[in-house]
């Protein structure tokens, strides 16, 4: 009895010796053989047949997938693989391999940069061509730690991450090549990449994405260099990585990035497009959170830069390649807006707040300010130029469709501008541009986007022009407009067959300080047909206008009240016709010496004016007819509308005096 137990322990022991020598042969067999572009090698091959585990020294993995470009690979060399829970019958007999958990350990992973870049189906043909031992693979748990990932690129290696990686439920076939697995989770530090075709680089110090909480946090990233974004954290919720790569669409319940510094320069290196490792086609977010960063862009001419606080709900992006994509909702607010071009000008808002819920724009503090002084900004363009500073301190935009904005249109129930005051200054000792000025409609017709608004209000502004001349006295003159109301209706600038025929303009207020002015503008939404002005002055105190008068025209307003000016006159691109009617008491005007440094009086022309030219009074005692003048004043057309505007007033001043020919320019 004895001897039969002992012959059946030698049995078993040697089949247990004999076993684990087939494994061993088999495992070796089936690893070296997989195919020329996947060559596997390690030192020695462990198995436990107790504990149900196989352990591997110095595996390393050569993918070559170019026979005639051996040099161009991707190497993995692990010192410790641990692959624990086998089922060894199943492995024997059954062609499959089944394990709870699979550890490659202090690995390192060198990527070739080449083979990155490369763009054919020759790589992803090898996985699919090589002919795997197994009929099935399941692994409970795949773990690679403490590995270091390089990228070798012109014979140096530059480490792109190290850390931890997890996958988990990873499952493969001879029916279907594809790894499937049912979640990923990885804890990787110090992460470097320099995008190809391009000096931007990405930097992470952290990166962590746990499958289960399905959450992704990112600390520290930097993106650099022409494009530049420093960002402290972004955290990611309800991102699932599997479905993520089994399909095109990202769905994700939440992104929240904290602060941050956001700069994009855009030039030819920084257009360079940045793909993705993955075809994503669609994304779809519950809910993204931008916190108080800073955000600048930058090209060659203009530069902006504002800190940001945004908030977006039910974003789904369909298409990256369009940029076309919907929201639910949005709500931002952006601060210490700055913006500069190439008009020597620069724009600076205080703050600027849009809530798609409520319908609603609001811009506060509005500011233009000149990058120069008064004489040398045009003395830096070399040709005669409208220098502005503007100030506006409230810009409501009321029942505005936020969706649209992002077509690149403006479709708004009403704008309301609260307050404004602006200085405009010209220096008439330059050159000035002979280039062709529109009107108003064709300059609304040239901006590219599309513009819907039902009403524009301007309320109680000031403007002011100043203007040096070509020759005079070397003092401004100045014209300042008080008060000014206007309404704009509707404000539209690519009309279609059913719009209105006319924008109409209502202008009020008053002209430096005295009198009231008002006037109606028609323009014209129908080509060939012609503006129409008109409108009336009253009350006002001419002697007002002698800073104008004077330093501009050398005429000197000694009195005079202008009861009023009513004018009624159409303009076309090519000439204004129409008619004024006035009425004034005691204007008295005086020519000034042309040829003096002094505002000296030329008595004799000043004699001429008073006794022959202009009467003293010219009331409504006087027929309508004698205080009739035709408007008829052939446009120049590289001056601005509000020349236009001006000088058909004056040649219908000018024709209702019986001499008026004789009136100075």
């Amino acid at each position: 009895m004895f001897k039969v137990i002992f012959a059946a322990c030698l049995v078993v022991v040697a089949a247990f010796f004999i076993v684990k020598g087939i494994i061993q042969k088999k495992i070796r067999q089936e690893l070296t053989n997989l195919s020329p572009a996947m060559q596997v090698r390690f030192s020695s091959v462990h198995i436990n047949m107790f504990s149900s585990s196989v352990s591997l020294d110095s595996l390393e993995i050569n993918f070559i997938p170019y026979a005639n470009q051996q040099e161009n690979k991707h190497v993995l060399h692990f010192p410790e693989v641990y692959l624990k829970g086998i089922g060894f019958l199943k492995f024997l007999f059954s062609k499959e391999l089944t394990a709870n958990n699979l550890l490659l350990n202090r690995g390192d992973i060198y990527l070739d940069q080449y083979l990155l870049d490369k763009k054919d189906s020759a790589q992803i043909k090898i996985f699919t061509a090589i002919q795997w031992p197994f009929k099935k693979i399941f692994i409970n748990d795949l773990e690679l730690k403490n590995t270091t990932t390089f990228l070798q690129t012109n014979g140096a290696d530059q480490i792109l991450a190290e850390g931890d990686l997890a996958i988990g439920q990873v499952k493969m076939t001879n029916h279907d090549s594809t790894l499937h697995f049912a979640r990923l989770d990885c804890n990787l530090s110090n992460i470097s990449y320099g995008f190809p075709h391009s000096n931007d680089s990405i930097h992470m110090q952290k990166l962590m994405l746990d499958s289960r909480k399905e959450t992704f946090q990112i600390d520290s990233l930097h993106i650099g260099s022409l494009n530049k974004v420093e960002i402290p954290s972004i955290k990611i919720t309800g991102f699932n990585v599997p479905d993520l790569l089994r399909s095109d669409t990202a769905m994700i319940k939440g992104i929240k990035i904290d602060k941050g510094n956001i700069r994009i320069s855009e030039n030819e290196n920084s257009l360079k497009t940045k793909s993705l490792p993955f075809d994503l086609k669609k994304i779809r977010v519950d809910v993204f959170q931008l916190s108080n960063a800073s955000i600048s862009y930058q090209d060659k001419i203009n530069e902006c830069r504002f800190r940001a606080n945004v908030h977006l709900n039910k974003i789904e992006i369909k298409s990256l390649e369009k940029g076309d994509f919907n929201f639910g909702s949005v709500k931002c607010s952006l601060s210490g807006i700055h913006y500069s071009g190439n008009s020597y000008h620069n724009i600076e808002i205080k703050t600027a707040e849009l809530d798609s819920k409520k319908e609603i724009a609001q811009i506060y503090d509005l500011k233009v300010i000149p990058q120069f002084g008064k004489y040398e900004f045009e003395r830096k363009l070399g040709h005669q130029a409208d220098r502005v500073e503007a100030d506006i301190p409230r810009i409501d935009i009321m029942k505005l469709d936020v969706d649209k904005l992002f077509q690149k249109k403006i479709f708004a129930e009403k704008i309301k501008i609260s307050g404004g005051r602006a200085n405009v200054f010209r220096d008439r000792r330059l050159p000035r541009l002979q280039k062709i000025c529109p009107l108003p409609i064709t300059y609304l017709e040239k901006i590219p986007i599309d513009i819907r608004v039902k009403t524009c209000e301007l309320a109680g502004s000031t403007v002011e022009y100043d203007e040096y001349p070509k020759t005079g006295y070397g003092q401004i003159g100045l014209l300042r407009l008080e008060r000014i109301g206007a309404s704009l209706s509707p404000l539209i600038n690519h009309p279609i067959p059913s719009d209105p025929a006319y924008l109409t303009m209502k202008v009020n207020g008053s002209i430096m300080g005295s009198g009231t002015a008002y006037a109606t503008i028609k323009m014209p939404l129908q080509k060939n047909n012609p503006y129409h002005v008109k409108g009336m002055i009253e009350k006002l105190e001419v002697t007002k206008l002698n800073s104008a008068s004077e330093n501009l025209g050398r005429i000197r307003i000694k009195s005079g009240l202008l009861d009023f000016l009513s004018f009624d006159f159409n303009m076309t691109a090519e000439k204004s016709t129409g008619k004024i009617i006035g009425a004034y008491h005691r204007l008295i005007i005086q020519q000034l010496k042309k040829h003096s440094d002094k505002k000296n009086v030329a008595d004799v022309t000043s004699f001429m004016l008073r006794r022959l030219i202009i009467p003293l009074n010219k009331d409504q005692s006087l027929p309508e007819r004698k205080r009739t003048g035709k408007v008829n004043y052939v446009r120049d057309p590289t001056r601005f509308v509000s020349y236009y505007f001006l000088q058909s007033l004056l040649t219908g001043i000018k024709a209702s005096f019986a001499l008026g020919f004789l009136l100075p320019k």
